[in-house]
This record gives C-alpha cells, sequence and structure tokens, in this order.
C-alpha cells in the first residue's frame, strides 16, 4: 500500500473506522504524517457523518453509571470504558460534537469533587477540565464554535445558582475554552427563575438548547433556552401554544430542532420540528406516537436513535412502583412496535446523544481547521 498514489491511500482510510486508523499511525512516518494531519482529520469526521454515525446511552444501574454504544441499524448495544472517572460512581452525559463527549460528575454532599470530563469514545482519549472558580454544578452545557475554523473549538457552561439569597438569588456562570484552556467568568447571566432543571441538550450551529417547562407570571410556560458560545449570552425563545406544555425532550431531526412532547389530553407523544430556527411560528407537529392508557404512565421517552426510531424507559418493568428498575426499549416508528434490550435502568437516568467517530485529539490542539 506503501505504492499507493496519497488519493487512493485517503480514500481506503476514510472506509476504516477509527481504531485500525490509530494502529496505522504506528506503520510509518508518512502514515503517521497523513492521519494525524489536519486535513486527514477533516475529511474523517465528514465522512463520518455518513458512514461512522452512532448513539451514546448512558443510564444508571444500582446507582453506578454506564455508557453503551449503539449502532443503527444492528441494533446492539455494547459497553465503553468510563474507568477514567475515578471519584464518583455516577455521572452526567452532558452532550458531543465532532465526535468528542463531556461528561460530569456532581457531588451535591462534597461540591469540590465534581468534575467535567472530554472523552473521544472512539479513541478511549480524555482528560479532565481544571476546576473552575465556583465548584461544577449540576447545570452543565456543552457547545461548539463553527466560526473560528477550528473542528475542537469546545465551549463548557457552568452555571451555578444560589438560592440562599431568594427572592433576589443569583447565578454564576463561566464558561470553558478548550483551546484556550481556561476558564472565563461570565457573572450573573443566567436568570435563576427560569428553570433548575434544563433537561438534555442539543449542538445547533453556535448554541447550546434546552427545552425545558418553567414557571413565569404564575404559570408553566415551554421555552427553548439557548446560550451562545460566541457571544457568551442566553436568549431564550417561547414555544407555539398549541403544542402540548409537558416536559420535552429536545433533539436534533432533519437538520432542523426537534422535541418529543408529551400530550396529557390525547395520551399521545408528538414529535415537533422547528423548520426555520429561532421562528416560533415555523413549528409544524410531523406525527404522533399513540401509546395506550396502561403505557401511558410506563414509556418515558430518551431520544432519537435514527430518524425512523426512538428509544424509550419502559418503566412498568418491574411493575409500577416508582424508582423501581427499567429497561430500555426501542419504538420503530414506521412499524409501531417496541422493541426491548436486556438492559435495566434506574428510574429516570438515562441519557442519549448522537456521537461520531472522529480523530481529533484532546491532547493538544493541533489547529484542526474547517
Amino acid at each position: 500500500m506503501a505504492s499507493f498514489p496519497i488519493d487512493v491511500l485517503v480514500e481506503i482510510f476514510l472506509w476504516l473506522s477509527v481504531k485500525p486508523l490509530v494502529r496505522f499511525r504506528c506503520v510509518c512516518k508518512s502514515w503517521n504524517s497523513l492521519l494525524t494531519s489536519p486535513f486527514f482529520i477533516k475529511a474523517y469526521l465528514e465522512r463520518s457523518i455518513k458512514l461512522h454515525k452512532f448513539n451514546l446511552l448512558k443510564y444508571n444501574f444500582n446507582k453506578i453509571s454506564r455508557v453503551q454504544i449503539h449502532y443503527s441499524p444492528k441494533n446492539e448495544l455494547s459497553n465503553l470504558d468510563t474507568s477514567f472517572i475515578k471519584d464518583g460512581k455516577k455521572f452526567e452525559l452532558v452532550g458531543s460534537c465532532n465526535g468528542i463527549a463531556c461528561l460530569s460528575s456532581f457531588n451535591s454532599e462534597i461540591p469540590h469533587r465534581s468534575k467535567i470530563f472530554l472523552w473521544n469514545p472512539s479513541t478511549g482519549e480524555n482528560i479532565t477540565l481544571p476546576q473552575p472558580s465556583h465548584h461544577v454544578s449540576n447545570l452543565v452545557g456543552f457547545g461548539f464554535n463553527p466560526l473560528s475554523g477550528h473542528l475542537d473549538d469546545f465551549s463548557i457552561v457552568n452555571m451555578n445558582i444560589y438560592l440562599e439569597q431568594h427572592p433576589n438569588y443569583t447565578s454564576q456562570v463561566e464558561v470553558y475554552s478548550f483551546r484556550r484552556n481556561c476558564w472565563k467568568q461570565l457573572g450573573n447571566i443566567f436568570a435563576p427563575s427560569l428553570t433548575q432543571l434544563l433537561g438534555n441538550q442539543v449542538i445547533f450551529k453556535n448554541f447550546i438548547c434546552w427545552c425545558p417547562c418553567v414557571y413565569l407570571d404564575d404559570k408553566f410556560v415551554a421555552l427553548l433556552i439557548l446560550f451562545d458560545v460566541v457571544q457568551d449570552d442566553f436568549q431564550k425563545i417561547a414555544l407555539p401554544d398549541i403544542m402540548p406544555l409537558g416536559i420535552k425532550v429536545i433533539n436534533l431531526l432533519e437538520g432542523c430542532l426537534s422535541v418529543i412532547a408529551h400530550n396529557s389530553s390525547t395520551e399521545n407523544y408528538e414529535v415537533w420540528i422547528m423548520k426555520e430556527f429561532g421562528v416560533c411560528k415555523s413549528w409544524i407537529k410531523l406525527y404522533t406516537i399513540g401509546v395506550s392508557m396502561r403505557e401511558l404512565f410506563s414509556y418515558q421517552p430518551v431520544g432519537f436513535a435514527n430518524s425512523g426510531e426512538v428509544f424509550f424507559i419502559d418503566t412498568a418493568y418491574m411493575g409500577l412502583r416508582v424508582k423501581s428498575p427499567s429497561r430500555l426499549v426501542l419504538y420503530n416508528i414506521q412499524s409501531e412496535k417496541f422493541e426491548a434490550f436486556h438492559v435495566k435502568v434506574d428510574y429516570d437516568t438515562a441519557q442519549l446523544v448522537t456521537c461520531l467517530e472522529s480523530l481529533i485529539s484532546l491532547s493538544s490542539t493541533n489547529n484542526v481547521k474547517h
């Protein structure tokens, strides 16, 4: 293969998974130079969107966090090694971008032991972020700046809310830049009245996006809460009144923001999509996932495995006892059937993010360009 033209060699490498490519770095200097070059890292990431996409599923069982990898359409789960998180048995899967996942461990009893990690599941490489000025909180967001020209320009936002000053309680927001390897204090810019439970997040362009249901002006309202990693500020966008008010799971679908919303009046789940970002009137309902009266109290959505399948947690697996072990199931939108996995899950602990195989390194910022 050493005599192959470079363009042929590149095309062959782009079809392979990360693990053999990491081994091939040791074959010779020229291969190592190619496989670690910004050109190839960018090309491989672009190819991964089509060929090397997978899901990361995090859940707790017996109060210990686990992460499994899921590939469509095989619908198989396999364990990933997260032993680098040494100080605690439980952690959160915050988000993923360009093949890098963000994890956080929040210790409410000993807050200074809480930590944030960046992790490349394809290579196993991981780092622990330096501690922020204020301890790592249970409100952490993971984002990316697509305007900088660097594929590793990640940002982590850490939001501490201090309730002891109620009703004038404050927030302390800090943002970490991976490329600069430092925290920046933004101060009291997050209105604590918005929410203390943001739910899951997605990354859309330069925004970290959440979709909580919050109590404002003596009523519950559904909002999009956005953090702009370029401008370092928060924004909020109201959702249409016709959208169900219940708890929502935010996703990316067909290149747009979407939510899975529970409609308590019809006893169904509805999938909505925002066709034009930032425009409230552009929300449309794509379809409804019908469930029976028993299933209404049983299935809770986790997120999209792909455009045609949704992960749910079956909370009635061990009976309707509160906080009893649940199991993971996959709902096929076309066949309207559930497929069960032999995975037991602690109540309300499942998190799902889509990830890409990636050669981006966490050990150095190598000026990876768009």
